[in-house]
């Protein structure tokens, strides 16, 4: 049932992958609708009415409202009790705002660059979490006023297409109005409320009503930038104009459309036909797309490079060649765009009619049919690059080999289509910068295997879509028939892109086929005996001797291409959790961790590998993880311990003591521990009794008897009577041993497990193993610096003053009379907002639900 639950959750997130694409189509079907009059000589025209002082104008407007966004971040910082310099706050808002505007995504986008941005000023990730929450009410504060008030007391006058009642409009308003009020009452009364264990209060009613001022004035500027664009903008009132200009802003945003591209032109089109001609309308929603939007994403981002350059300024100068490695592991991303935009452009350009006198040209000096065929080859090509750009963001190797024949061929065939030298140049260009950079794209894995996300097949269709939509839009007034798509000829533009258009929803549907035959080997599903069978075999071989915490049965696999690695992971909240580093050979983690990192992508979740040693750190880092010290692992080199001296005189009590008392140890086989399962359940459930605990799962083995007799046991003995045990894991090439399940009679006397650790390393050391773990102590080695990371020093002071929820320091302590090596480990998570999420889900993960993450 469980099972059937996720398959059903999973084709729903497939299914959802649609929702924005459909909205954008049908936006550009109503946009095509009302723009069907339109000529081609008349784009060139579409712009005539905007004169240049009314230019200079808007462009104030977009300064002053710019300038009343940064207030709600001013409000916000106030809110959280902090002092940062005006200016520093003024930039980061412009940034962030005029970044994620762009981008779409509004609050996930604005979240990472303000976290980013205001993490340089010492605010936690808390503090910035309050910030953005803040800006957020600010806006929709203003949304519901501005809203409200307009629809519930204006009369808006709907063209005569729309049959919808105004009940409807007031209705909206005065829902508006009363979730604005509900705002203020909750902040007139100081009125706080607890949200999955977080503690929220709302601003005092002063800050509330700045928040109002503040959003009313934005939304006032901003529809001042749009209605003094419109051509003789005294013919409509300029409330009329806002009341259109936010439901549409509000449609857009709740389309899910990124940026609300195409559904706010559509209804700022539909809602405003009555009053202007289109061709008008369509120049004042470009301009203003340019002036309000795409002018301060230029300057957002020249302003938030010059930030990084500076934050960065003492490292380019005290190490010039690490910091040029530092910004290398952004050329595969770099790349990747690059390579995504020449598809763009030899789409769009094959949208558009071609110059007549290129064309002759090219006819003169080759024959029609590798025109035609250069023509519909491109546009097969531009799709080509659109999909194997993400190849190249995933390093893939096969894709900078496709990535480089495709733009060369790309370039050709620019030129043979229509000697279209612009767009061969950015194509060749492109083929030029990549050429020489081979190395950045080292993973060896096919093509067809890679994982598309919800963003990549978004960007996609959005870009093959507006290539389909602009060809007709081209191309409107032509005369279609059936024999349109098979006519040939110079000026035969229409018939050529159709063809183009066929051919790249051709190459779609194949690539689509052939994912869907393709190998579903990465499907959520708990492993089967010829899963178990592998993973046996692979951990035999492996020296890491974690793998065998996927004999539980209990979580996930996932196997590299080869089927000589593998990853064991759960689920919990978003967050993937790898316990432990990959096991397998060496040469296939790099891979299998792009792939985890993928497959997790793929299903709207983050990876997050836990306990991890220092050997993949770069891994990590690659798919963009950030590495946090959780511990040190303690291990004791046995060809150079001994109980003997000074040194081994607690160990040499422990052995006395229980020997005299009638004690000895033995390892038990692996092939005898069934016939003891009564006996070793036993003291089993009275060691959890006396603990006052449970199972733990996850991260470490529970009392399965199947799983026990995977591995010989240690067992301390009196007579015959089992009174103690752990089972041990041993690994490839004698590298090491450890346990993993220890038990033992509470009534026996507390030396016990001592007892069994020495005699097991005396043990393993007659037996020619180098290492024995003795686990991880949590929080042991972090440094508490003024310069520290926040984490390291909040672990640093629980380590320190933590007694109370755990032993930290008798911990180690205790290990180190064993005279150990110790080992960092770490928490590789996603950066930002993410990272509080995903350090709960692991906390959950291991502890087996909330009600046991305090228990002792």
């Amino acid at each position: 049932m469980l099972q059937t639950k996720t398959e059903i959750i999973n084709r729903l997130k497939k299914i959802s992958y649609l929702l924005p694409i459909v909205i954008f189509a049908l936006a550009l079907v109503t946009l095509d609708k009302q723009l069907h009059h339109m000529h081609l000589a008349e784009i060139h025209n579409v712009f005539s009415h905007i004169s240049s002082e009314d230019i200079f104008l808007v462009l104030v407007f977009t300064f002053l409202s710019y300038i009343i966004l940064s207030c709600y971040d001013i409000l916000a910082v106030h809110y959280t009790n902090h002092w940062i310099p005006i200016d520093k706050i003024v930039k980061s808002s412009f940034i962030s705002t005029s970044i994620s505007y762009n981008i779409g995504f509004n609050f996930l986008t604005s979240g990472s660059l303000r976290y980013r941005l205001y993490s340089l000023y010492g605010l936690t990730l808390l503090e910035i979490g309050k910030i953005v929450t803040f800006c957020g009410l600010t806006f929709w504060v203003g949304i519901s006023f501005i809203g409200g008030t307009l629809l519930t007391f204006g009369s808006l006058k709907l063209p005569e297409s729309i049959s919808m009642p105004p009940i409807y409009l007031k209705a909206t308003g005065v829902l508006l109005l009363l979730i604005l009020f509900s705002y203020f009452f909750f902040c007139l009364t100081q009125r706080s409320f607890t949200f999955k264990k977080h503690d929220i209060t709302f601003p005092k009613i002063n800050i509330a009503f700045l928040q109002l001022v503040v959003a009313t004035l934005d939304y006032v500027l901003v529809g001042c930038v749009f209605f003094f664009l419109l051509p003789g903008y005294g013919h409509v009132s300029y409330l009329y104009v806002l009341t259109v200009f936010l439901i549409a802003q509000m449609i857009g945003l709740i389309s899910t459309v990124p940026g609300g591209l195409g559904v706010f032109e559509t209804i700022m089109l539909f809602m405003l036909s009555p009053y202007f001609h289109s061709d008008d309308i369509l120049g004042t929603l470009v301009v203003f797309r340019l002036v309000y939007y795409f002018v301060p994403f230029i300057a957002g981002i020249v302003l938030l490079s010059h930030n990084e350059i500076n934050v960065r300024k003492k490292m380019l100068t005290r190490s010039h060649r690490r910091a040029i490695s530092k910004l290398s592991s952004f050329t595969p991303q770099i790349f990747s765009v690059l390579v995504f935009f020449a598809g763009m452009v030899l789409l769009f350009f094959e949208a558009l009619p071609p110059q007549i006198e290129n064309m002759r040209l090219m006819a003169t000096i080759i024959p029609l049919s590798l025109i035609e065929s250069s023509s519909l080859l491109s546009s097969m090509v531009g799709v080509l690059l659109l999909i194997v750009a993400k190849g190249l963001w995933k390093r893939i190797d096969g894709a900078y080999l496709l990535s480089l024949i495709v733009l060369f061929l790309g370039a050709v065939l620019s030129i043979l289509k229509s000697f279209n030298y612009i767009e061969a140049l950015i194509l060749f260009l492109t083929f030029l910068a990549l050429l020489p950079n081979r190395k950045y794209f080292y993973r060896k894995s096919s093509l067809m295997n890679q994982l598309f996300s919800k963003d990549n097949v978004i960007s996609i269709s959005f870009v093959v879509l507006s290539f389909i939509w602009l060809g007709f839009f081209f191309h409107r007034h032509a005369d279609y028939s059936h024999e349109t798509l098979w006519q040939f000829g110079i000026d035969s533009h229409i018939s050529r892109f159709l063809r183009s258009a066929v051919g790249s929803i051709f190459i779609l549907v194949v690539v689509g086929i052939l994912k869907l035959l393709g190998s579903s080997s990465k499907d959520i599903r708990l492993p089967n005996k010829d899963d178990m069978d592998l993973a046996l075999q692979i951990i035999q071989k492996s020296t890491d001797t974690n793998g065998n915490l996927a004999l539980l049965k209990d979580k996930y696999l996932i196997f590299d291409e080869r089927k000589e690695a593998f990853i064991m992971y759960g689920i919990s909240g978003k967050s993937w959790i790898c316990m432990g580093d990959p096991i397998g050979n060496d040469e296939s983690i790099k891979d299998l961790i792009w792939d985890f990192h993928e497959t997790a992508n793929l299903h709207q979740g983050w990876a997050v590998f836990y306990e991890v040693s220092e050997k993949f750190i770069p891994y990590y880092i690659d798919i963009g993880l950030k590495l946090m010290k959780i511990g040190e692992e303690a291990k004791v080199k046995l060809p150079e311990f001994n109980i003997e001296g000074s040194a081994g005189k607690d160990f040499r009590y422990s052995i006395k003591r229980m020997e005299k008392a009638g004690y000895h140890f033995e390892v038990m086989p692996d092939e005898y521990v069934l016939d003891h399962e009564k006996e070793l359940k036993l003291i089993s459930d009275a060691w959890l009794e006396i603990k006052h605990t449970h199972e733990k799962k996850f991260s470490m083995g529970f009392f399965d008897i199947t799983y026990l007799s995977n591995f010989p046991l240690a067992v301390v003995k009196k007579e015959d009577k089992i009174v103690s045990f752990a089972n041990i894991w041993l690994g490839a090439k004698k590298e090491e041993l450890t346990i993993d399940l220890m038990r033992y009679d509470p009534a026996i006397a507390d030396r016990t497990m001592e007892y069994l650790f020495v005699k097991l390393m005396l043990w393993g050391k007659e037996n020619g193993y180098e290492y024995f773990s003795l686990g991880m102590s949590p929080l042991s080695g972090l440094e508490d610096r003024n310069l520290a990371p926040l984490w390291t020093k909040i672990g640093a002071a629980i380590y320190k003053h933590g007694e109370y929820f755990y032993n930290f320091k008798g911990l180690r302590a205790y290990k180190n009379k064993f005279n150990p090596v110790w080992e960092p480990k770490y928490v590789a998570l996603p950066s930002s907002f993410k990272q509080v999420s995903a350090l709960k889900d692991v906390a959950l993960l291991i502890s087996g639900g909330a009600k046991e993450i305090f228990l002792k």
